[in-house]
């Protein structure tokens, strides 16, 4: 008896964690998708929010539902998360009875839903299967104003480093690599920061608390009422010592 109901108790968690991880995605009516050649090499990375601004981008709907059920099943497949960013070279809007979503794919991640994602050649194949599949569209309304940041981007980086130099020096460090993860509200705020280290590396708490605060105190992006509530960024850095 006390097996059976163990049994059962595993089973109930089982499908409970199951129910957490697996996203709902609506019907979905049409797919366009903005892109550029996967192999195009950049002098900087291209995330979701400035793909279109940074690169000539071509674009295609996709609307047979053969391939939009075969798209969703594949973006829905169980996949391994990374806290890596993606280097976009490919940007989806699905159009939906609840509104547009949005995944943006590079070469060995995607985003989606505030989630990264690792991914293989295969799905890159596929991906460029529907590319081919679509039809040529002449214009589309589907960007955002997206934020820009207000200050110049060396001194950004230098505000961060200068935080940090008093911890790298304590510690011996040559380099220090950090990834901050934060919004940026409609005001141009920003919101819900995160600072951790890459590849597990421990950030002191009170090193993590000064970041937060220099990013609420002094930084501001372009304010704009027509994009969402809050946009995603994931900053990756390197910080040189002195």
């Amino acid at each position: 008896m006390k097996n059976a109901l163990f049994i059962f108790i595993l089973t109930v968690f089982a499908n409970l964690k199951l129910q957490a991880i697996t996203p709902q995605i609506h019907h979905i009516d049409s797919i366009l998708i903005h892109y550029v050649d996967f192999n195009l090499m950049t002098t900087i990375g291209i995330n979701c929010n400035n793909f279109e601004s940074s690169l000539p981008y071509e674009k295609v709907i996709l609307r047979d539902s053969i391939y939009l059920t075969e798209f969703k099943k594949m973006l829905l497949k169980d996949k391994y998360t990374t806290e890596y960013p993606v280097d976009v070279r490919c940007k989806i809007y699905m159009f939906t009875p609840k509104g547009v979503e949005v995944t943006c794919i590079g070469n060995h991640s995607l985003q989606y839903r505030d989630s990264l994602y690792e991914i293989n050649h295969l799905f890159i194949d596929k991906i460029k299967e529907f590319i081919s599949k679509g039809e040529n569209v002449l214009n589309d309304t589907i960007i955002q104003h997206f934020p820009l940041l207000l200050m110049k981007k060396s001194l950004f980086y230098d505000s961060i480093r200068q935080r940090c130099l008093p911890f790298m020096k304590k510690e011996k460090m040559d380099t220090l690599k950090i990834l901050i993860d934060f919004y940026i509200d409609r005001q141009g705020n920003a919101i819900d920061i995160t600072v951790k280290g890459w590849r597990k590396q421990s950030i002191p708490i009170t090193l993590q608390n000064e970041i937060i605060a220099l990013f609420q105190e002094k930084f501001k992006w372009s304010p704009s009422e027509s994009r969402p509530y809050k946009i995603k960024q994931i900053l990756p850095l390197t910080l040189i010592g002195e």
